[in-house]
């Protein structure tokens, strides 16, 4: 299902601020996170992923002091993010939380600036240059960032399968609706850790 050389595992977000437990928006996202087990999926497909030799892309957010506050068209996300100041370049809240730190020869993208980690970014590139056409993608937020990259993704071309509880977001009502009705109408695959993590045993 996986073919080894053609495919890679997509890390979206893993930075302090939303996974840590000092994270600006941990407490925001803590109650589905344990609920789920999203943060010790997202390890258990990350080791997955790197056992069977697949590529590993890291694709954080990154804010800058001239990002959405200036902006004219602002959306409530944006405003967010401003006021928080979430994601702050040369601050601990946008490094990598420890547990998703890149290995030797993983790739991190350029830093997103809005939900989908295609926009304004090398990812595209980095993966084409590699011939890498069938994705997996986990991390934050459920129904914003990884929610945008897939889509953007099937729309590029790529077969792109959901870890379904290595993802999280502010409610359980937000996930379950970006999971069970947006997820069906465009994914390859919706899968558990556990089926990923079986299937990347089996890579060839």
């Amino acid at each position: 299902m996986y073919p080894r050389e053609r495919t890679a595992l997509i890390v979206i977000d893993a930075t302090n601020d939303f996974i840590a437990e000092d994270g600006k928006a941990w407490p925001g996202l803590r109650e589905v996170c344990e609920e789920v087990g999203t943060v010790p999926n997202m390890k258990r497909v990350l080791e997955a992923a790197r056992a069977a030799g697949i590529q590993v892309l890291h694709a954080p957010m990154e804010t800058q002091p001239w990002d959405y506050g200036p902006w004219k068209h602002r959306t409530p996300s944006h405003d967010g993010m401003f006021q928080a100041q979430l994601f702050q370049a040369g601050t601990r809240g946008a490094e990598f939380h420890p547990d998703f730190v890149p290995a030797d020869g993983e790739v991190v993208v350029t830093a997103h600036k809005t939900f989908d980690a295609f926009h304004g970014t090398d990812m595209d590139v980095q993966l084409r240059q590699r011939d890498i056409d069938h994705l997996i993608l986990c991390g934050l937020t459920t129904n914003t960032c990884v929610d945008s990259t897939g889509r953007d993704a099937v729309e590029r071309g790529y077969s792109v399968t959901f870890a379904s509880d290595a993802v999280a977001t502010c409610t359980m009502d937000m996930q379950r609706a970006t999971i069970d009705l947006n997820w069906p109408r465009y994914a390859q695959q919706i899968a558990t850790t556990d089926e990923i993590v079986s299937a990347l045993e089996n890579v060839k």
